[in-house]
């Protein structure tokens, strides 16, 4: 069974969205769509350590997000994984 290496986390309307969440759970590295976003616990939690954020205004140029996703070696993506399964529990 394959799982996925990264989750979509594309801003909405609503904050009670539980996508971030959702991805960590999973353990699935975040690539949050947004261009303001609040996390929850950021005064603890360094998100860039686990997280690919990109701004709306990128994602639409052509094949941004693929080159940007598949710029990341394995190692990279490996680290920021721990760091997930690090946070995972708050």
């Amino acid at each position: 069974m394959h799982s996925s290496k990264f989750c979509l986390d594309i801003a909405s309307d609503t904050p009670s969205s539980n996508r971030l969440i959702d991805a960590i759970a999973s353990h699935c590295v975040p690539v949050i769509i947004s261009d303001d976003i609040e996390f929850p616990y950021e005064d603890v939690i360094d998100y860039s350590q686990f997280c690919i954020s990109v701004r709306t205004s990128n994602v639409v140029r052509e094949k941004f997000l693929v080159n940007l996703i598949s710029s990341i070696k394995n190692d990279e993506w490996t680290r920021m994984w721990k760091m997930l399964k690090e946070v995972e529990n708050f």
